[in-house]
């Protein structure tokens, strides 16, 4: 039976593969950003059909639905830009989303948060630190430009998943096609102000061999795996859903070790086992129910 929880924990450790197409279309291309922004053009027309048939789903959602899905695909693209321009640290900086969510739930919608889940994260964040720290890479600081747009698209996501839980309606085709289309604008603004990263001298370009991957990230993590991912995101709470996307970085720094020749030493095995941890931990608290239900439509 597919659940909301197992949804929100197997869609991460898929985008924890990410950076293997994906280093593969920058390495075939060059193209930075500007790959990011065709990955979701594939996605947009994928979702297309779908989001025309269910129109009335948006047309009928209310702004603040649109506005935050519409934000929650700027922030993923602010995610994989932090990728590509700057180091692990981006990938970690990013996923201090649960932090950002228990604040958001304290002090905006005057949540109590419960013991099992402050337990939760702050297993899941010493998990990540020790995968890092296996790796050589220490505690994470923002340094480079990605840097920054890891903890940007962090604290977004924070914002965006909140909104989306308590207002979204809309039914998941829909929702990842305004998903898509911020992820979208977003990718081509940060295209426009940032150089592509430059190619090795006498690297050629194969648009030929890059398009295939292409097809295939924007088909399958973006229209398949989100579509399902942003049905778990109007199931369950931000915090809940951060500690969950906790999986990511386990399953990226495995896959890096097993594909990319990666150190992956017992600190990393210790650290991916708590993440793994923290995931459980918090599918087993109980749920937190919003102070004010009125925000909910």
């Amino acid at each position: 039976m597919i659940t909301a929880h197992s949804v929100a924990l197997l869609v991460p450790v898929m985008w924890g593969l990410y950076w293997i197409p994906a280093r593969y279309v920058e390495a075939s291309t060059g193209a930075g950003v500007w790959g990011t922004v065709y990955v979701v053009i594939v996605a947009c027309v994928v979702l297309a059909p779908a989001a025309w048939r269910y129109r009335t789903s948006l047309y009928s959602s209310n702004r603040y639905a649109l506005i935050s899905t519409g934000l929650g695909g700027a922030s993923f693209a602010l995610y994989a830009a932090g990728l590509l321009y700057g180091s692990v640290a981006a990938v970690v900086l990013y996923y201090l989303t649960p932090v950002w969510s228990v604040l958001i739930a304290r002090l905006w919608l005057k949540q109590e948060t419960s013991l099992t889940r402050y337990a939760a994260i702050v297993i899941g964040m010493v998990g990540i630190f020790l995968v890092l720290k296996g790796n050589n890479t220490g505690i994470p600081l923002p340094q480079e430009v990605g840097d920054w747009l890891g903890l940007g698209g962090g604290i977004l996501w924070s914002i965006a998943s909140t909104g989306i839980y308590i207002h979204s309606r809309l039914d998941s085709y829909s929702s990842n096609f305004v998903f898509s289309v911020g992820a979208f604008l977003s990718a081509v603004l940060l295209a426009c102000v940032m150089a592509a990263p430059s190619l090795e001298t006498g690297h050629s370009i194969d648009y030929g061999t890059g398009i295939p991957a292409i097809i295939i990230i924007g088909v399958g993590w973006w229209a398949v795996a989100l579509t399902g991912f942003l049905w778990a995101a109007r199931l369950l709470e931000p915090t809940r859903l951060g500690i969950f996307m906790m999986t990511e970085v386990a399953a990226g720094a495995v896959s890096a070790a097993l594909f990319a020749g990666e150190p992956y030493g017992v600190l990393m095995l210790v650290g991916t086992v708590l993440v793994i941890v923290a995931g459980l931990m918090a599918a087993a608290s109980p749920s937190t129910p919003l102070a004010a239900d009125n925000c909910r439509y």
